[in-house]
């Protein structure tokens, strides 16, 4: 018996898994997949050798590679698998190719971070989707350094190429343009988009446009414009979607802000 959940966070294929004694049959995949084992045992079959993956473990399986096994029977197995081609992998990480050196990495801490990620992938909430697709872009380059592919240094970029970003990310707070628009734009990988934004600002770019978007709705509830339509034109889900991240910034409600303004 197993419980799946499973969803495409742009380019990447995600998915958790909980199940009792699972086992694949021998069979090769298209794409690079990387797994992290949460909970049980995995007996793998990679390319006519065996190991074992227990939890803290982060499996790499190149294109094409022919695996097989899982979990004794019987046995709880909770794990977490992202999917990426070999391509796309490489385009985001600002790599010419990938192909990882270690089938198996024991990795304790990113891999709970990695599972953490892909979880948050698996949101319904849009926004922590796209944080954590964020994430994930930077985690790959760790994941992708252990299994023994050395990562190009960060081109060097200047000031005014993040400020060109953040003119990008205030011009469409409505919708934040994908990464992957955010980088060609600006020349950049992911990878490399991430690391000189946070870099610079501290911030990824979802939340360096979540913390304008929340400040100018300060401004217009501040104007008395409605909780209800400052959502609406700045690109919220709903108004409780405004209230979580009005209320973590400022500490209060966008609708005790405006009743404390009339006092």
């Amino acid at each position: 018996m197993s419980t799946l959940q499973h969803a495409w966070l742009g380019n990447y294929e995600v998915s958790s898994t909980h199940c009792t004694g699972l086992t694949f049959a021998r069979h090769s995949h298209d794409e690079c997949v990387i797994g992290v084992n949460l909970i049980g045992e995995e007996k793998v079959w990679l390319d006519r050798r065996e190991f074992e993956a227990g939890p803290g473990s982060i499996t790499l399986y190149n294109p094409g590679q022919i695996q097989g096994g899982g979990a004794a029977h019987g046995a709880p197995w909770h794990f977490v698998s992202l999917y990426a081609t070999a391509e796309q992998l490489a385009a985001d990480l600002g790599l010419s190719h990938v192909e990882f050196d270690h089938a198996c990495c024991f990795q304790p801490d990113l891999a709970q971070r990695l599972a953490a990620a892909i979880k948050g992938a698996l949101s319904a909430d849009a926004w922590l989707r796209e944080r954590n697709e964020e994430a994930l872009v930077l985690l790959l380059g760790e994941v992708v350094g252990v299994s023994g592919v050395r990562l190009a240094g960060s081109p060097k970029t200047s000031k005014s190429l993040i400020s060109r970003a953040q003119e990008l990310l205030a011009s469409q707070l409505h919708q934040s343009p994908p990464l992957d628009q955010l980088g060609d734009e600006l020349g950049l990988s992911k990878f490399h988009l991430l690391r000189a934004f946070q870099k610079e600002t501290g911030l990824s770019p979802r939340q360096w446009a979540m913390q304008l978007r929340t400040c100018r709705a300060k401004g217009l509830l501040r104007s008395g414009v409605s909780a209800s339509d400052v959502a609406h034109d700045l690109g919220f889900a709903n108004q409780s979607h405004l209230n979580r991240h009005f209320r973590a910034a400022y500490g209060i409600t966008p609708g005790r802000y405006q009743r404390v303004l009339k006092r």
